[in-house]
């Protein structure tokens, strides 16, 4: 009997012990696998619980770090940037701290917050980080230069990451582009409306601000032969300076639009290149 009752007493431990061990993983698996089933609200909802009942638990940083994914995933970004911010401040070790803030640093850039995204990736950098993580950091990096039209910062980043020769042939390309100037534009627009448009390939918008500029030059002209001075008067006073001074406007629009393109078209094919050389294996 009295080796009964210490051999029961150890058995009610091992199982009290076992059931809280269960009791704290319960959470974190099962957000684990609704994560990875596709079902982030109902992930995060398991994983704050975890937070809930255990706040000092040496897996807090990457459990909030999982939780700014879910969130990512569901294109929340400020939770997402909330949680990995979070995530970064309880890491446990300098590794992990950096792992933590590329992933933020890819949210940043997702938007566009690429001033934010540079000061996590220097931050990186001034850690000194293993080889894998240095490489993942100067591949994010170029990516937010090539999302600024930084072309060649970019290119001398990448050259650390990769000796493509192709690469060199695309950033050629795109410093190289063709860019319209928007002075120019303004000027062909006050001297004939819509030709601002038409030197930036824009030939119906053009044409448009030519056929209007010229029909209420028309009828103000009209009017004055007609002796209709105060006619003239207002259709040159609350149209016709209007719809000049908007040509002139839209002209400058339209050289923005056009230099935006050619620079996301070159963007883009840099990009792609990058891509195609992380998939080959």
């Amino acid at each position: 009997m009295n080796n009964v009752i210490p051999f029961f007493l150890l058995s009610t431990v091992l199982i009290f012990c076992s059931f809280t061990a269960s009791a704290e993983e319960l959470p974190l698996s099962l957000g684990r696998h609704l994560a990875e089933g596709g079902n982030y609200d109902a992930a995060i909802t398991e994983y704050k619980r975890f937070l809930f009942f255990h706040p000092d638990d040496p897996r807090v940083g990457e459990v909030h770090y999982n939780i700014g994914l879910a969130y990512r995933a569901e294109g929340l970004w400020t939770e997402a940037i909330a949680a990995l911010r979070t995530a970064t401040h309880y890491a446990m070790d300098q590794e992990t701290k950096s792992e933590y803030q590329l992933a933020l640093a890819v949210t940043l850039i997702a938007t566009k917050n690429y001033d934010l995204a540079e000061l996590e990736l220097i931050k990186v950098m001034l850690r000194n980080p293993p080889i894998p993580l240095h490489r993942r950091m100067l591949f994010l990096q170029a990516v937010l230069y090539i999302y600024q039209f930084r072309w060649e910062e970019a290119r001398r980043v990448l050259r650390e990451y990769t000796a493509d020769e192709q690469l060199e042939i695309f950033f050629d390309a795109a410093v190289n582009a063709p860019q319209k100037s928007a002075n120019v534009a303004s000027v062909l627009s006050k001297i004939l409306p819509g030709l601002g448009q038409v030197y930036v390939g824009d030939w119906r918008d053009g044409l448009n601000a030519l056929l209007l500029n010229g029909a209420f030059g028309f009828l103000t002209v009209d009017a004055i032969l007609d002796e209709h001075y105060t006619d003239a008067v207002l259709w040159v006073s609350l149209v016709l300076l209007r719809y000049y001074r908007g040509n002139t406007f839209r002209a400058k629009m339209a050289v923005e639009q056009f230099n935006l393109q050619k620079s996301r078209q070159a963007a883009e094919a840099i990009l792609q290149r990058l891509q195609a050389i992380i998939d080959t294996p």
